[in-house]
């Protein structure tokens, strides 16, 4: 009985003690049912973060590829500016070499018209002394005419007069022809010639 005792005892010792480990294993269990629920937790967060940085990724590969295809159209419109920069710089050279023609040629022709003008000023001068010379000349020839003039008009009234007194004269219708011959040839008859003729057609 005492035995028996002593066997109840030790298994109620080990009962106890196991009931005490059991416990301590429900707290263990507990814990890490606490810890794995939490685990389960993390792991559901950390599922929903990645599949919001999976679509986040998505978003920036899909952003990175309007960005690399904006990039590749900003790029061909750089190479298009370019090229129409250096067009326009082409342009703007022609246009600068051309305004220097432009220029060049207006100074040419600024110096041509200058040269002209003195040309016409010196032409002026020119005229204006040949006009002066030709006036005086006019003028001299005028005086000239008019000296004539009163000559053949003394003349004229010599003829008269020597028509009058050589009328009856041997040779006179002679005379008066070689008169008019010379009249018409020169214009006028100097005393000299007058005499000559009386002398060649023997007229006292």
């Amino acid at each position: 009985m005492a035995q028996k005792t002593k066997d109840l005892e030790r298994t109620s010792t080990n009962l106890k003690s196991t009931s005490e480990k059991l416990s301590e294993v429900e707290k263990n269990l507990s814990g890490h049912t606490k810890s794995f629920s939490e685990l389960q937790k993390n792991f559901d967060r950390a599922r929903d973060e990645k599949l919001y940085a999976d679509a986040e990724l998505n978003k920036l590969r899909i952003s990175r590829s309007d960005l690399e295809k904006k990039l590749s159209e900003s790029n061909a419109k750089v190479t298009e500016l370019e090229d129409k920069l250096k067009e326009a710089s082409q342009i703007v050279d022609n246009m600068e070499n051309d305004k220097k023609e432009v220029e060049e040629l207006k100074l040419n022709l600024k110096n041509e018209i200058q040269q002209r003008d003195v040309e016409i000023e010196e032409l002026k001068k020119e005229l204006q002394t040949t006009a002066t010379e030709k006036y005086q000349e006019v003028e001299s020839l005028k005086d000239d005419r008019d000296s004539q003039l009163k000559e053949i008009e003394a003349l004229n009234l010599k003829i008269e007069s020597l028509e009058e007194t050589i009328s009856g004269a041997k040779g006179a219708p002679q005379l008066l022809e070689e008169i008019k011959s010379i009249m018409g040839h020169k214009g006028f008859l100097s005393d000299k010639e007058f005499d000559d003729l009386l002398e060649q057609l023997n007229i006292t």
